[in-house]
């Protein structure tokens, strides 16, 4: 059985959108409303010649192993496929955004009446893949990978920036690259198990966290530090402090995250 996960180089992506706009059109997405299943953030560092850099930051579902979004959600419309890609079923989402709301990466939107009225003058009413309200998300164009194809973020990009991989495939060299420890996953720390894995500009550390990410949704730009982290960021000890001295947990109190962030506290505050 397969075990899909992407590859992502930021030292080759040049910010040409062409994901954003083969993922708009593949999968239908609102992008009228600044909706997207995969996002580029242009973001720069440095303020001299010596030392300004500028990167592009894809992000999408990370397809989680041990997707929170999945325990969440109430109906199950949310689940995961023995391939590893993280579905949403249509036709039970009552789109209550409970998976939004428990997802770290805030990568789900919600797709409501006006965007489904509105796609049927964009696409064509014939042709229209969602055509009820609830939450959407990158579901690695699973229709293009069962039909043995890339998705179609991966297809159109110029920069070869994104790979697919098959991680149950030892033959698979972006598997190969993926596993020789290159490659990075976003907030590992927090249990979830990302498939999404990028390699970091000059070697560097990929830094996101939610806390800096500021709950301003998938197209917020703060947190996002692919160059490596400056100073003040919130590292997961920077978190966990924060937790425990201002009593403000990132997660619900009864969720696994939220208890191992009180772990993290109290090693920091020499209790363990």
């Amino acid at each position: 059985m397969a075990h899909y996960a992407m590859l992502i180089d930021l030292n080759t992506c040049t910010g040409c959108n062409a994901c954003m706009a083969a993922c708009a059109i593949e999968n239908q997405t609102p992008f009228w409303s600044d909706k997207w299943r995969t996002k580029v953030h242009d973001l720069s560092q440095g303020s001299t010649d010596e030392d300004a850099v500028r990167v592009f930051f894809p992000r999408l579902c990370n397809h989680c192993d041990n997707p929170p979004c999945v325990t969440v959600c109430p109906t199950g419309a949310t689940y995961k496929l023995p391939n590893g890609i993280v579905e949403v079923d249509d036709d039970i989402c009552m789109g209550c955004q409970a998976c939004t709301l428990a997802c770290p990466y805030d990568e789900r939107y919600a797709l409501d009446y006006e965007d489904n009225t509105e796609k049927k003058a964009v696409f064509g009413e014939e042709t229209l893949k969602k055509t009820r309200p609830g939450v959407d998300k990158c579901n690695f164009c699973r229709d293009r990978v069962e039909d043995g194809r890339l998705p179609a973020c991966v297809e159109t990009c110029v920069g070869n920036a994104r790979q697919f991989a098959d991680l149950d495939n030892p033959n698979d060299k972006v598997t190969q690259l993926i596993k020789s420890g290159i490659a990075q996953p976003l907030m590992a720390h927090l249990g979830t198990k990302p498939n999404v894995y990028y390699i970091p500009v000059k070697k560097q550390t990929v830094s996101y966290e939610r806390a800096d990410f500021g709950y301003q949704g998938q197209n917020s730009e703060g947190g996002l530090n692919p160059m490596g982290a400056p100073a003040g960021t919130f590292t997961p000890e920077k978190a966990a402090e924060h937790a425990a001295h201002e009593h403000a947990s990132l997660f619900d109190a009864d969720s696994p995250f939220a208890q191992l962030q009180d772990i993290q506290a109290h090693q920091i505050k020499g209790e363990v």
